[in-house]
Parts: C-alpha cells; structure tokens; sequence
C-alpha cells in the first residue's frame, strides 16, 4: 500500500488508521488526518506519536475522552489536560493524580461536567466551592461530595435547583425542610418520592409535584390517589399517570375508553400488544396480512424460556369489531386496561370528563 491510498483511506474514514500496516500509524501526516475525524483514533496510532503534542492537542479538540490513549508523559502535561477538559470534564479520570488535587484544574473538570467530582481527590470532595461549581452544573454530583457538604444548605439549594432529584442524596435532614422540598418538586415533580412523608400528605406540595411530572402520583399518600383533583391533574400532564390513581377511579375506566381505531392502525403496522404481569404475558399479536389479517390473544406462562407454556384464548378476525372482542378477551384473561394507557390507547379527553365528574 502506498501512502497516497492511506490518506485516502483515512480522509474517508479515520477509523481506518486500525488496519493499516504499522509503517503508517507512526506517518504523523496520517495520523493527524485520523485524530481530526475523532480524537479516539488516537488509541491506533503508534506509541511514539501518542508521545506528540500537537497530535494529542489535535485529538483533544474534539474528543476529550482520547487523553486515555496519550503517553504518561503528557497526562502530567497541565496544557494538554485542560485542553481535555474543555471538552469532557469526566476526561479527568484519565489525567495524571497530582491534577486531581489541583484546584485549577479540577474547577475546569466540574464546571465542564459535575460528575467529575466522581474523579478528584477526596480532600476536594469537602472543598465548598469546588462541590458549588459541580452540583450547578449537574445536581446529582452532589451524590459525590463529602457528607459534610450534603448537610451544607447552600450546596443542596444548588443541586436541586438543578435537579430536583438532588434531594435523594442530600442530607436526611433537608428532607424535611419545606423550602428544600418545594424547590426540589418544582425542578421535578418525582423529587417528592425522597421527600419526608409529612410532604407526601400536603396538598399544596403534591400538587406542585402532579402539575411538573404527572407520574409524581406514584409516591404521593393514598389518600391523594382517590382525589380526583389530584389525580386529574396527574393526568393530564401524563396519561400513564391513571394506572398509580385507587382502584376506586380505575374502575370506571373501561374498554370504551380504548381508541381502537389507533390501535388497530398500529397493530397493523406493527403487529402487538403485550402486557407483562410477573407470572405470565397477555398478548395480542396481528398474524397475517392485508384482507388475511387476523388477531390472536394469547397467554404465556414461566417466562423462564425452558418451561414457558403457551395457550391461544381467541382468535378474530381482521375489522374494528374484532379487534374489540379481541381485547375484551385480553383483559378476561389478566390483561390490565391500564396498559393500554401506557401506550397511548386510551381516549385522553374521556378519562378527563370522568374525574371531573364530581
């Protein structure tokens, strides 16, 4: 091979410097050509070039990550690792030790990715300033500081303003606190599951947290769960909320709530409908195609593959009125009409009339 044909190679595609003859992994020409198309190449360039600055800078530029497959030598290169960072904070893990206590270094780390924090020397972990920068940038990597920062009110009102889910790993006590609380589920209304139960009681809280993530239902008391204020509310900010409501609300939700012209429309393009229980699968699966189209419901048992069984409890055939039988017998046979909320099946505008009833 001549080296026209392995820049032409490289030019097309850089991954291709992997299967060129040695001779051209150690062509700097080459080599460049490869880490411009993604810095990751560099992990195929011969080790004397890993040991080239400008090539490491070049691969740098547009993958942090390839700082792993740099010489030793330049991952103590302060220059070389700053560059990584600007691109992937969570590059530091691969730089040189002595730069996960420099303060510098690891403040670029965790204002360009918080979960760096992960990576930096535990003496850093308790630094307030540092643990600031990481948990305004990501407010999970609060998951990361020293304990002594996740009792620090100032460090948790950061992370979950950034994340509400932050509070998960805050200190129990900010658990507790209405003000923490409240910031928390209006970032994201799932944030009340770490909440304090006494906030899974209040309504002016689990209303916040219904209106931003519907599926915030789940974690609320159950009292709220027959609320149809509430659970209105839920839902219609997320239909597969129903399914966390009381049986006393699901009841009415019923097979005339299915749109069954969508579902027919999708089960003839794609062909099923599952709904998993922890014992068994109800399915029901388009077999055929055009004017031979036909439904069958099923139950499969064990899902352990070796002892599973299989049973067919009706078959239909292809128009709307069979598909309705079709899933009339799912649901005899153990299917959950919340399933089809999951899905999208279920009339959203009917579900809404019936928790407005008073």
């Amino acid at each position: 091979m001549k080296k026209d044909e392995a820049l032409k190679l490289v030019k097309e595609d850089g991954s291709e410097l992997e299967n060129l003859p040695d001779i051209f992994k150690k062509d700097k020409e080459i080599v460049l050509l490869s880490v411009k198309d993604n810095g990751n190449y560099l992990q195929y360039a011969d080790d004397s070039l890993k040991k080239d600055k400008k090539i490491v800078l070049e691969a740098l530029k547009n993958n942090g990550y390839a700082l792993e497959y740099a010489d030793d030598i330049l991952k103590k290169d302060k220059e070389v690792v700053l560059e990584a960072l600007k691109i992937e904070g969570t590059a530091l893990q691969y730089a040189d030790d002595i730069f996960k206590k420099d303060t510098e270094v690891v403040l670029a780390a965790v204002k360009s990715d918080g979960n760096s924090l992960d990576d930096v020397d535990i003496s850093l972990k308790k630094n307030k300033e540092i643990v600031l920068e990481a948990v305004k940038q990501n407010g999970l990597s609060i998951i990361f500081a020293d304990k002594s920062l996740k009792k620090n009110k100032d460090t948790v009102l950061e992370a979950v303003k950034q994340n509400g889910n932050s509070l998960c790993h805050a200190d129990d006590s900010f658990k507790k606190d209405k003000e923490i609380v409240l910031i928390a589920v209006k970032q994201n209304g799932s944030a009340i599951d770490c909440a304090d139960d006494s906030f899974k009681k209040d309504k002016e809280i689990v209303l916040i947290a219904v209106k931003d993530n519907g599926n915030a239902l789940e974690y609320v008391d159950d009292s709220f769960k027959k609320d149809k204020e509430i659970v209105l509310i839920a839902v219609k900010q997320n239909i597969s909320a129903l399914k966390y409501a009381d049986d006393s609300i699901k009841q009415n939700i019923n097979i005339s709530y299915i749109d069954f012209k969508k579902l027919k429309k999708d089960m003839d393009e794609d062909g099923d409908f599952l709904h998993w229980d922890n014992d068994e699968k109800v399915s029901i699966t388009r077999m055929g195609s055009g004017n031979e189209t036909d439904y069958r419901v099923s139950v499969e048992s064990n899902q352990d593959e070796d002892t599973s069984e299989y049973d067919v409890y009706g078959e239909f055939g292809s128009s709307i009125d069979e598909i309705e039988s079709a899933v009339a017998c799912f649901l005899e046979n153990g299917g959950d009409i919340m399933s089809f909320a999951l899905d999208e099946y279920l009339n959203l505008n009917k579900i809404l009339k019936e928790l407005k009833k008073a």
